[in-house]
């Protein structure tokens, strides 16, 4: 009866032992062979090289025609011009607001100064 390892397979075929390296210990033979693992699997800590690169049977396609793709790009330009005529807009009035209150306050400082000086050369 062949020996098992706990998840059912030989020793030497089980994947899951040889990667957890959990394998059960053997004895090794005094021929200086390695017993596991066997050819063609790479020696524990030893870098794994493919013998090809395949590409890949299917590319990947985006959704959509190109026309969509540059129906998407100009609403995408417009929706950012128009938040940024918005921006601008608001910008503008805040300015002038502020116009509006610096003139206002220049103006009644030189009525206040004007009433004042007239006040004091007025004769009774």
């Amino acid at each position: 009866m062949a020996e098992t390892c706990p998840h059912g397979f030989s020793p030497p075929e089980c994947l899951i032992c040889r990667t957890l390296g959990t394998q059960p210990k053997v004895q090794v033979e005094t021929s200086g062979r390695i017993p596991f693992p066997p050819s063609g699997v790479p020696l524990r800590g030893t870098p794994v090289k493919p013998d090809a690169v395949y590409p890949s049977a299917t590319r990947r396609r985006l959704p959509g025609s190109t026309g969509t793709h540059i129906a998407l790009v100009v609403v995408g330009l417009l929706a950012i011009g128009l938040v940024a005529w918005i921006v601008a807009g608001v910008v503008f009035a805040l300015l002038h607001v502020v116009e509006l209150i610096l003139v206002a306050a220049v103006a009644g400082w030189a009525g206040y100064r004007l009433g004042h000086y007239r006040g004091r050369h007025q004769h009774p």
